[in-house]
């Protein structure tokens, strides 16, 4: 029994690397993985996704001082390793490191 469980696939794929080809649906999501390493795959998807279609999103975002906060982030671009976006927040444009960004959750729709 041990063994079959052991040479059974993982129920859910497992993340894939950025530097190792896996399998991204997207050019923007292999590229997102590859600079925002804290990102679970599911994260990476969300960010890609906004990116490539216009939506807003909310990312957990921690600055340099260690302060996290929440940002709705629309009108992405993306230039690694940063994100350029809206903030909705600081009602500016404002420049992200793809590397301190910990989560993301869809956010309001984008009238880019």
């Amino acid at each position: 029994m041990a063994t079959r469980l052991l040479a059974a696939p993982p129920a859910s794929p497992s993340e894939p690397d950025p530097l190792d080809g896996g399998p991204f649906g997207t050019d923007t999501e292999e590229i997102v993985a590859g600079w925002a390493k804290r990102l679970p795959y599911s994260d990476v998807r969300q960010l890609a996704h906004a990116v490539d279609t216009g939506r807003a999103i909310t990312v957990e975002y921690v600055a340099t001082s260690g302060n996290r906060t929440l940002r709705t982030l629309s009108r992405l671009d993306l230039d690694p390793p940063y994100l350029e976006a809206w903030c909705h927040l600081r009602e500016a444009e404002r420049v992200f490191a793809l590397s301190r960004i910990h989560s993301v959750v869809p956010g309001q729709e984008s009238h880019r």
